[in-house]
């Protein structure tokens, strides 16, 4: 018998059956499964499957938290619900469906999702480099100057990470929508085009005016996300269009010609100067709310972050912080305080290892070791933060205080890179120096609060401290 088949099994009873499954995939802990009908899902059961830390829906998911060991439970469950592994969710699924309104949020979030997670590997490997040339630099260690081969070397890799960053997002973005991805990367590149650059200089007085007949805002489009956000789903339905009109004899020329004769205009006359707007906006917005609330805002995400994450509300405020690192250079609020968060998960979860005992002990440790190397919270986040109450309050006050430090600070941070284990700290060193230590002493802070608050309190409530002593509710019955 295969290893995991009676998991799968039980997972499909209560979804509703393997007829109620239009597709799966997953992620680093999750089994995310496309549904038929939401109400032949039973929640309360599943959660109670051994071997499930928890569930949820979301982005028009059901998502079933299993752990590291999903990769080896996937295989299995496709097999047994009769679709095929890491098959592609149909595109156009979504266009069959009535226009909502109540929708278009979740649409626009999960399009800034799905965009901008391919350039999360780039933001992070090319953010080192940033850090190092900070942290190498005459402003901080004094290695070397500013002017040095190594300096520079350094400078060139950290630098393309941002300034291309039109191109990357227009790549994601292709994808996501499902639409041609060559045009797509064109589009990017148009934007960070130095000849772009050099007719904002030149016309910078007199005006321009694309193909002598529209006018055409000048600014520099580098390191932005949003203009080409805007500019591929344009492309998306220009070049649907165009290809659905033209002779099949002549598509491979005259679409690709045809489309961009009226999406670049597009893009430079309304696309980008509209991107740039949206990101001036929230950008001015989030430091206005930094300007009033300050180290407020950031201690608020400090002590509920993990929450959000359990509801999947911080999907939203991610794109934010994202779009500030790469406005503004760093965040200082909402990744300032969600690393405060993250370490004060991780103190939580090593004081609650101390105090488990037996079984549990063994669970705990391993949930700890995933969180803190592995930079994995839904084990810890699942088990133990949200079934008991102790938990919570060792994590929203070490949390709070933690992040207070780091906004009366003024700490942010630099760099979107390793947020969840413990070398999230690192993102915080800044040509500050009482920058630097206002990040990673608020994230300290909070660890060592988290430790000393949980040994001191406990963990024992009087209810449900752990996996195995889940059980589902049992159901009312229906009236008949």
């Amino acid at each position: 018998m295969a290893k995991y088949e009676e998991l799968c099994s039980q997972i499909l009873e209560h979804i509703g059956g393997k007829e109620n499954v239009k597709s799966a995939v997953h992620c680093m802990t999750r089994l995310r499964i496309d549904y038929v009908n939401k109400d032949k899902i039973d929640v309360e059961a599943v959660k109670g499957i051994k071997g499930v830390l928890g569930s949820q829906f979301s982005a028009g998911q059901y998502q079933i938290i299993i752990g590291q060991q999903v990769s080896n439970v996937y295989p299995e469950f496709c097999e047994m619900a009769g679709i095929t592994a890491g098959a592609a969710v149909d595109e156009n699924l979504d266009s069959k469906e009535p226009f909502d309104i109540k929708k278009v949020p979740s649409k626009v979030l999960d399009y800034l999702s799905g965009s901008i997670a391919s350039m999360i590997p780039i933001m992070m490997g090319t953010g080192f480099f940033k850090l190092f040339y900070t942290l190498l630099g005459p402003d901080m260690l004094n290695v070397f100057s500013n002017e040095s081969a190594v300096m520079q070397s350094i400078y060139l890799v950290g630098n393309a990470g941002f300034y291309f960053m039109p191109v990357f997002v227009a790549y994601g973005a292709a994808k996501k929508l499902n639409t041609n991805i060559a045009l797509a990367l064109l589009l990017g590149v148009l934007l960070v085009d130095p000849n772009w650059t050099n007719i904002v200089a030149n016309f910078a007085e007199t005006g321009f005016k694309f193909y002598g007949l529209f006018p055409a805002p000048l600014a520099g489009y580098s390191q932005t996300v949003i203009p080409s956000l805007l500019a591929v789903w344009v492309l998306k339905y220009v070049y649907n269009f165009i290809d659905g009109v033209c002779p099949t004899s002549i598509k491979i020329i005259t679409v690709p010609f045809l489309t961009l004769v009226v999406t670049v205009p597009v893009m430079f006359c309304l696309c980008a100067p509209v991107g740039n707007w949206c990101g001036a906006i929230l950008t001015g917005f989030f430091n206005w709310i930094y300007q009033v609330a300050g180290p407020l805002a950031v201690a608020l995400i400090g002590a509920f972050w993990m929450f959000m994450v359990a509801t999947g509300m911080h999907i939203a405020v991610i794109q934010i912080a994202i779009l500030n690192i790469v406005t503004l250079g760093y965040d200082p609020i909402i990744l300032a305080g969600s690393n405060v968060a993250n370490l004060a998960l991780m103190g939580m979860a090593i004081s609650y290892f101390i105090k488990a005992k037996g079984e549990e002990k063994q669970v705990a440790g391993a949930n700890a070791i995933t969180l803190c190397i592995g930079g994995i919270s839904e084990p810890t986040l699942f088990a133990v933060l949200l079934r008991n109450k102790k938990a919570m309050i060792v994590e929203i006050v070490s949390g709070f205080i933690g992040g207070l430090i780091v906004g009366f600070g003024k700490g942010a941070l630099y760099i979107p890179a390793s947020v969840s284990n413990f070398m999230c700290i690192v993102g915080y060193i800044a040509p500050e120096t009482s920058k630097t230590i206002a990040g990673i002493g608020g994230c300290l802070v909070a660890f060592v609060i988290a430790i000393v608050l949980g040994l001191v309190i406990g963990y024992e409530d009087g209810g449900q401290t752990s996996l195995k002593d889940y059980k589902p509710k049992p159901k009312k019955a229906k009236a008949q």
